[in-house]
């Protein structure tokens, strides 16, 4: 069975950092930074009496101060029964975590011991297995299978590396079509050929957008072609490799050296490039904000592709013709499939990984995570917007438990996408996040390029119809498949 691939951009930073963490001097002992320690040792289970367990993570502010709390109960009910007291460290960002680790790794820090747990994306750990393959457990082989069995395993199927496992899930988002769900419904009410159905796929969202596009140009009947766009994608890389594995291309192999090996099917990519090439073009989708919630902010947009967790700061106020903030509602939708392709949508998240301690330490180390993950990993994944990493669902009560009405939408659409797509995580090769980065820059410098291109020619007094074959979008899709070739090799 292929393995797919996917994670966060901010997950891809960290192959860059740990190639960076291994230019010390030969001979020169790196300083660390202090981390921050987390205030969970109870009185009656100190880091003296008991066997310490040592996190390592990059939590920070409300996130920190939730695990925090957790680590204090642990260390006061099921810690305390084992003689077991763990130490949560704050190393301040995911590039500080990942560069710590390296050092550790490669003997250049002043005496400082690897810790037993650490939060981890899947490109540093497999870059922890390539130069230290004996470092990390191998929790296949130490975590019961009813165990295993307990974990979603769209998320736990990230954490294999060469058919061994290395990483359990703690918390995972995905990507949802984010509306907004005011504005939606006073065009459906204005259009009822259309139905919220239609952006179930792709090819009937683009039509729906066409449809926004000229209902809201007709609205300033003086002004043609000055209609809005529906929606904005945030992560075009994270587009490009989701549609890529939905028509069946891994983008990538190893070789027998190890070197990664690009697999560019060219029909592959074109298609995906058109399919948000041409519609962007026409104006039915854009972009015009650092990001694209802002665009719906600023009614720019009326909805946007992003993370399941960003949804907490989508836009509970957007601003009305006259420039007044006006409330409105959320809708959340699941990611569009392309027609004839399987259903497919990112994950991102960390997870963790125990180095190799002793027997007695490691069976403490992961019976930790299983108590964080499973027991607790409702209380963990949603005090972050995150979605749970259990088989179990959300239950009537815990969904009481989520105050914000967006949030619950998150997690519970989000959920049953990653039980019913296939779920994708990303490239884990040495300078991915340069492909990564140039990928995204390159599909972006051409959607801007071909918007601007487009508008020429309603300038010069073509109609629509007439800019879009002057586009040449055959001869589009061919230079920016060549240009993403070009990128891959480099």
């Amino acid at each position: 069975m292929r393995r797919l691939r996917m994670a966060s951009i901010t997950a891809l930073c960290i192959g860059a950092a740990v190639l960076a963490g291994g230019c010390a001097g030969e001979n020169k002992k790196a300083e660390i930074p202090q981390a921050e320690e987390s205030s969970a040792l109870t009185e009656e289970n100190d880091s003296d009496t008991a066997m310490t367990i040592e996190f390592w993570h990059y939590y920070n502010d409300a996130q920190k101060q939730h695990l925090d709390q957790l680590v204090k109960e642990y260390n006061g009910t099921l810690g305390l029964e084992r003689g077991v007291a763990v130490e949560a460290y704050s190393q301040g960002s995911i590039a500080d975590l990942t560069n710590k680790i390296d050092l550790v790794l490669n003997g250049t820090t002043n005496d400082v011991e690897m810790a037993n747990i650490v939060l981890a994306y899947r490109d540093m750990v497999v870059n922890t297995v390539k130069l230290h393959p004996d470092r990390l457990v191998e929790l296949g082989s130490v975590v019961p299978e009813a165990d295993l069995a307990q974990y979603n395993q769209a998320y736990l199927n990230e954490g294999y590396i060469d058919g061994k496992l290395y990483i359990l899930p703690v918390a995972k988002s995905t990507e949802l079509l984010l509306m907004n769900q005011t504005r939606l419904d006073e065009f459906l009410d204005a259009n009822p050929q259309y139905r919220e159905e239609n952006m179930e796929s792709w090819e009937g969202l683009e039509r729906m957008a066409e449809g926004y596009f000229e209902w809201t140009d007709s609205m300033t009947p003086g002004t043609d072609g000055d209609g809005r766009p529906f929606i904005g994608v945030d992560n075009l890389a994270n587009y490009f490799v989701a549609m890529n594995h939905a028509m069946g291309s891994d983008i990538y192999h190893y070789d027998e050296s190890g070197t990664m090996v690009p697999d560019l099917d060219k029909g592959i990519i074109e298609r995906l490039f058109l399919n948000y090439y041409e519609p962007f073009t026409k104006g039915y989708y854009g972009a015009k904000g650092r990001y694209r919630s802002d665009d719906v902010k600023q009614s720019y947009l009326a909805g946007c592709i992003g993370s399941s967790s960003s949804v907490l700061y989508f836009p509970e106020e957007v601003a009305d013709s006259q420039g007044n903030m006006v409330p409105v509602t959320t809708g959340v939708y699941q990611y569009p499939v392309m027609e004839g392709t399987t259903p497919t949508a990112i994950q991102q998240g960390a997870g963790v990984a125990v180095f190799n301690r002793s027997d007695e330490e490691n069976r403490a180390a992961l019976d930790f995570i299983h108590w964080l993950t499973i027991d607790k990993g409702f209380e963990l994944a949603t005090s972050m917007s995150y979605m749970p990493v259990d088989n179990n669902g959300m239950t009537e009560e815990q969904e009481q438990q989520i105050d914000d009405a967006r949030v619950l939408k998150g997690i519970e659409t989000g959920l049953k996408q990653s039980n019913s797509y296939q779920m994708v995580y990303g490239f884990d090769f040495e300078n991915s996040y340069d492909v990564r980065t140039g990928v995204d820059a390159c599909f972006s410098e051409a959607l801007s390029q071909g918007r601007m291109e487009f508008e020429e020619y309603l300038a010069r007094g073509m109609s629509m119809d007439e800019a879009a074959a002057s586009m040449d979008y055959g001869s589009k899709a061919e230079a920016f498949y060549e240009q993403v070739k070009t990128i891959f090799e480099e």
